[in-house]
């Protein structure tokens, strides 16, 4: 029964990542960059998680952190997932969408393997087995499906790209895939350290804000903050609270990975995502299009929920 507790809390928290997403996609069609959203995203998660660790717990942010860990504990988590962010954007302008989304989903499931095959940062080793592979064939392929190859896709692939090119950035986005289980596992490591688990999300939040700050100042030489659109018209507060979902999401990828493994919680993440997607497609969400969910798209959820029974319940 606990475990099913789990499960539950992993798709619900996977949900989050469409929302977020939809808001930071808002916030960037403002901004000169995506790293400005990604900025004040972050900046955000650093000043709540703050104020949160000195009410509740402080100690997981000062006395209480054990610097004997090696330094990749206490920024690895942050690099990885702001290098994901980054690799994401590069992706999807030379490969389109649905390439990008496939291939960083493969190199998700690939490394989670290993993950929890070796037991690498401390997680605990589950060796491979037949009905996890399977599980993980039927997720990739339940991922496939539900992209849909658009003309802007294929421009993208084929406007004056070679085929050896193609294969480097399809090899460049499996890599990029790598990412964000070392992310969920090396924060993992990071609530050790600290003997907190707020205090472990306050660092890789502090942490990756740093390094946006950076690469804003290299790449643009100055911080600017949209407030307002190109009709002279105040910004939503709500588009600036993509930070909020970040805080649950870092923080659930923490307590679950111990319990269900790298794999597993990379593939409860997902299908929570897909159950959003077609929410925010079959209501027009967040001021975007309505798009009617279509057999498709059904047929991926039905496979992915397949896949998970395949690697948890087999």
């Amino acid at each position: 029964m606990q475990i099913i507790l789990y499960l539950i809390m992993g798709i619900i928290i996977g949900m989050l990542f469409p929302i977020q997403a939809s808001i930071s996609a808002r916030l960037s069609s403002y901004s000169k960059t995506p790293l400005t959203a990604s900025l004040i995203a972050f900046s955000l998660g650093t000043v709540i998680l703050l104020i949160i660790n000195l009410i509740v717990d402080p100690a997981g942010i000062t006395i209480g952190i054990d610097f004997s860990y090696p330094l990749y504990v206490f920024v690895g988590g942050a690099i990885t997932g702001v290098g994901f962010n980054l690799a994401n954007i590069i992706l999807f302008s030379k490969l389109g969408a649905s390439v990008t989304t496939l291939v960083t989903v493969t190199g998700q499931m690939i490394v989670g393997i290993l993950i929890d095959h070796f037991g690498w940062f401390g997680v605990p080793a589950n060796p491979i087995s037949i009905t996890t592979a399977l599980g993980v064939v039927i997720m990739i392929f339940a991922i496939s499906l539900a992209q849909t190859k658009k003309k802007k896709d294929s421009a993208i692939m084929s406007k004056g790209k070679k085929k050896d090119s193609k294969i480097t950035w399809i090899t460049l986005g499996v890599l990029a895939g790598f990412l964000p289980p070392l992310q969920t596992a090396i924060n993992g490591k990071l609530r050790v350290a600290t003997g907190s688990l707020l205090g472990a999300t306050f660092i890789s939040f502090f942490v990756g804000t740093i390094i946006l700050i950076s690469l804003i100042l290299i790449t643009q030489r100055h911080l600017e903050f949209p407030m307002y659109d190109t009709q002279k018209n105040r910004i939503p507060i709500w588009v600036y609270m993509g930070g909020i979902f970040g805080i649950f999401i870092l923080t659930g990828n923490i307590v679950l990975l111990p319990v269900l493994g790298s794999v597993l919680t990379t593939m409860i993440f997902l299908l929570g995502q897909m159950i959003m997607a077609l929410t925010i497609d079959q209501f027009g969400m967040f001021n975007l299009q309505k798009r009617k969910i279509d057999s498709r798209r059904i047929a991926t959820l039905v496979l992915m929920i397949i896949g998970i029974v395949f690697v948890k319940f087999l």
